[in-house]
């Protein structure tokens, strides 16, 4: 569905969108740059959470990786991460490195002192763009503790540090959060909603992550706040985006769950073409 342009007052980002932005090849962050002229460019805090978690924090655990003593040069410290992790933090830390071949490499892997010093540098670079890049909206039904906020990056070192430790407590952050109260009440009718779209839908390689979204919050109806978990709202992220967005906004972005999550709701959206289209047409 894409609204009469008329009648948006603004692009209203997922993360699937975000990120290529930040982190995109050149043909892509060009391709969105062409997009969104005509409006401001608008995130939640939940966005920033799932690119604090997606990106962000693989980052800064690659940073502590390189900073091991068993760990001399930049060229073992990636050896080591792609021998213990694959997935989401493979693909964050192969995106950090993109970044850094877009610095002098002279002394990156003969230096480990350099090394940490332009990762640190990419990291902090990183955090202000995502806080100056996007205009952040006050919706967050959900009160995430996992937004975090950086108050000083004076000591970037320290700064990324006490980011982990608060982040990695999701303990604490669940606590505090009501992820329960959005699902269960706040946004019941229209989960419900999605509960009777996906009986009418098969499993297809488009349909497949919607579906996914619908089990869980399927679970979450049945169990209540028991059910309810980071690890889980990970799982639901693109449901709680949806349900969040702006309905007086645009939501842009490239997943196809997102074309079975805002029909039932009239929330306006765009599906962009992925990365790999752009880039060989």
């Amino acid at each position: 569905m894409t609204s009469d342009a008329t009648n948006i007052t603004g692009h209203f980002l997922d993360s699937s969108v975000v990120r290529p932005m930040m982190l995109g090849t050149q043909a892509y962050q060009q391709y969105f740059e062409d997009q969104f002229s005509q409006h401001p460019c608008y995130i939640s805090p939940f966005i920033v959470m799932e690119m604090q978690r997606s990106y962000l924090r693989n980052a800064i655990e690659f940073y502590f990786t390189l900073r091991l003593p068993t760990i001399p040069t930049l060229s073992d410290a990636l050896t080591f991460w792609s021998n213990r992790y694959q997935g989401s933090k493979h693909k964050a830390v192969q995106q950090l490195i993109a970044e850094l071949l877009k610095t002098d490499l002279s002394d990156l892997n003969l230096d480990k002192q350099v090394a940490l010093s332009t990762i640190a540098s990419l990291i902090k670079s990183f955090i202000e763009s995502l806080q100056a890049k996007f205009i952040h909206v006050g919706e967050d039904s959900t009160l995430c503790a996992r937004v975090i906020s950086f108050s000083s990056l004076d000591d970037i070192e320290q700064a990324i540090a006490e980011f982990a430790i608060v982040f990695d407590d999701v303990k604490t952050c669940r606590s505090q959060c009501r992820i329960e109260q959005s699902l269960l009440t706040d946004y019941r009718p229209e989960i419900t909603a999605y509960l009777q779209q996906a009986e009418t839908l098969t499993i297809l390689p488009t349909t497949r992550g919607f579906l996914k979204i619908v089990q869980n919050l399927q679970e979450i109806l049945a169990q209540g706040e028991s059910a309810c978990s980071c690890k889980r709202c990970e799982r639901i992220g693109d449901a709680v985006i949806a349900l969040d967005a702006p309905r007086k906004m645009q939501l842009e972005h490239t997943d196809h769950s997102f074309d079975y999550l805002c029909p039932p709701i009239q929330q306006p959206h765009r599906k962009h073409p992925s990365e790999t289209a752009v880039n060989c047409p």
